[in-house]
C-alpha cells in the first residue's frame, strides 16, 4: 500500500528516492512554566542592564548609527548572567556574574575600533583613585587609521562610567582630544583621562571612541553623520 500522511504517532512520507517510508513521531519536549519564568527573568536582567549601559554612555554613542546595539548588548549581558555561579537558574544576576566579559565589546558593529585604529594604546582603570585613562603613543594617522573618503581630521573621545546593576545608579565622565589633522606626520602622544569618585563598589567601564570629520573654513562636520564612528569598551573592572 502506498500511504502518505499521519496515523497516530506514525507518519508516512515519500522519500527523495521515490520510496515510501514510515517513521515514528517523537513527542515534543514540554517546557515547564517554571523554566519559561526563569528564562524570562534572566532575559529581563539583560534588557535592564543593557539600558543602563546605553544610558551611561549616551553622550559618546549619540551620534553613532547602530540599529543592532540593543540586541547585541542584551546578548552579551545574557552571557554574563549565565556566568553567575552564586545564584540558581532564574535568579542569576549581572552583578554576580563576570562583567569583565564585556571588555572588547564593539558599540558599532559596522566599524570596529580594532579595525579603524591600528596604533598601539593602553587602557587602565584605577578603582582606588577613580581614574580611568587611555594613553595612545605617537603615530602617523595617515598610515595607522582606517578613515572614510573625504576625512580631514579625527578625534578620540573616552567615557568612563560606573554602572550599578543592583541600585541602577550610574555615573559618567567624558574627555576628548579635539579634532586632530589626518596627515602623514607623526602626532604627539595622547593621554586622556576622566575622574570618578574613588573606591566605588560597582562595575567600572571605559569606552574609547574614534570619529572622523571634514573641515571646511574652520567648521568640522562628522562624516556620514556618525556612521564611521568606532567605539569599544577597552577596559572593564569588576567590583573587588
Amino acid at each position: 500500500m502506498q500511504l502518505q500522511g499521519k496515523l497516530g504517532n506514525v507518519i508516512f512520507v515519500k522519500g527523495k528516492n521515490g520510496k515510501n517510508h514510515a517513521r515514528i513521531l517523537r513527542p515534543a519536549k514540554e517546557v515547564s512554566s517554571s523554566v519559561i519564568k526563569e528564562n524570562n527573568n534572566e532575559f529581563a536582567q539583560a534588557a535592564i542592564g543593557g539600558k543602563l549601559i546605553r544610558t551611561a554612555f549616551a553622550e559618546i554613542i549619540k551620534g553613532m548609527q547602530e540599529s543592532l546595539l540593543t540586541q547585541r548588548l542584551s546578548k552579551a549581558l545574557r552571557t554574563i548572567v549565565k556566568s553567575d555561579t552564586l545564584n540558581p537558574r532564574g535568579a542569576r544576576k549581572i552583578s554576580d556574574g563576570d562583567v569583565e566579559l564585556l571588555q572588547g565589546f564593539e558599540m558599532n558593529s559596522d566599524v570596529a575600533l580594532s579595525t579603524a585604529l591600528k596604533a598601539p594604546y593602553s587602557a587602565e582603570i584605577d578603582r582606588a583613585s577613580g581614574v580611568l585613562k587611555v594613553e595612545i603613543s605617537s603615530f602617523i594617522p595617515g598610515k595607522l587609521l582606517v578613515y572614510p573618503e573625504g576625512a580631514t581630521h579625527y578625534k578620540f573621545t573616552i567615557a568612563g562610567a560606573m554602572v550599578d546593576f543592583e541600585t541602577r545608579d550610574r555615573l559618567t565622565a567624558q574627555e576628548s582630544s579635539g579634532e586632530l589633522p589626518l596627515s602623514n606626520v607623526a602626532g604627539e602622544s595622547l593621554s586622556l583621562q576622566v575622574q570618578l569618585p574613588p573606591a566605588l563598589t560597582a562595575p567600572l567601564m571605559l569606552a574609547l571612541g574614534l570619529s572622523f570629520f571634514q573641515e571646511v573654513n574652520g567648521n568640522y562636520t562628522a562624516l556620514g553623520a556618525g556612521l564611521h564612528t568606532a567605539i569599544s569598551l577597552v577596559a572593564v573592572s569588576n567590583p573587588e
